[in-house]
């Protein structure tokens, strides 16, 4: 059973437009997040995203699901109507992580835009986001978070929702942690030339509402054990098994 935790907010005021340039129509990762100076740590393999429909804000920290009416009053996001879905979620960090982000939106923080960077504080935190899918040059497969395009079985691709978006990340301690949704896989990764050695993945049971959970299956079955060739090109990572489906990733770190 979903378990919702309302937020009480001011209500807004006045709407102008953003200054800058505008947050609506636009999807933003955290890059950083500090509290009164210091960097603040978010929980292993999660990572914030708020998307800002016309008129709404939505969020995630990595656990469930935030949502609320919004509006730019000058300088300022005026969020009102907050709730937390928490979608069964079984990690008490993670829900309490949601809860932090959802108090902060709540605090109705000052936006700074420019371009793919956004800036949102309260005085105490300062979390800055971005938009940009450009890559400069390949990224490490390590610590990269990679954002999944498309699931590809039999040459045919299937592409998953943009909100939430899947992601794969591999870890220095050879562990991986994908978002395949609406569940979290993990698993462990030894690598070698070309590819990795994958173990035995687990995947988490939620029971929140999915779109498409044949998509799901398929990122469980493409990070499951086995032997997966491993390429990047352009900012691009494919996950790739003899028989098996594929992942084309994209990086956003």
């Amino acid at each position: 059973m979903s378990i919702i935790l309302s937020v009480a907010m001011a209500g807004p005021g006045s709407a102008v437009a953003c200054p800058d340039s505008t947050v609506w129509q636009r999807t933003f990762r955290s890059v950083s997040v500090t509290e009164d100076g210091q960097p603040r740590t978010l929980v292993p393999g999660t990572r914030i995203r708020i998307a800002f429909p016309d008129g709404k804000v939505n969020a995630t920290a990595g656990c469930g699901q935030i949502s609320g009416a919004a509006v730019m009053n000058g300088s300022q996001l005026v969020v009102s109507g907050v709730n937390v879905l928490r979608n069964d979620c079984t990690s008490e960090a993670g829900y309490a992580q949601d809860a932090w982000l959802a108090a902060f939106l709540d605090r109705d923080p000052t936006v700074k835009l420019h371009g793919h960077r956004l800036v949102l504080t309260d005085g105490h935190t300062r979390l800055a986001l971005t938009d940009s899918t450009d890559v400069a040059s390949d990224p490490p497969l390590i610590g990269t978070y990679w954002v999944l395009e498309a699931v590809v079985v039999n040459g045919v691709a299937t592409t998953p929702l943009p909100f939430p978006q899947p992601y794969l990340m591999f870890n220095a301690d050879g562990t991986l942690v994908a978002f395949a949704g609406c569940n979290w896989v993990t698993g462990t990764a030894v690598f070698h030339d070309g590819g990795a050695t994958l173990g035995e993945a687990g995947i988490t049971k939620r029971g929140c509402p999915i779109e498409n959970p044949l998509l799901e299956m398929r990122v469980h079955n493409a990070l499951d054990a086995g032997e997966v060739t491993l390429q990047i090109e352009a900012g691009r990572l494919t996950v790739d098994r003899a028989g098996g489906p594929a992942l084309l990733l994209r990086s956003e770190s």
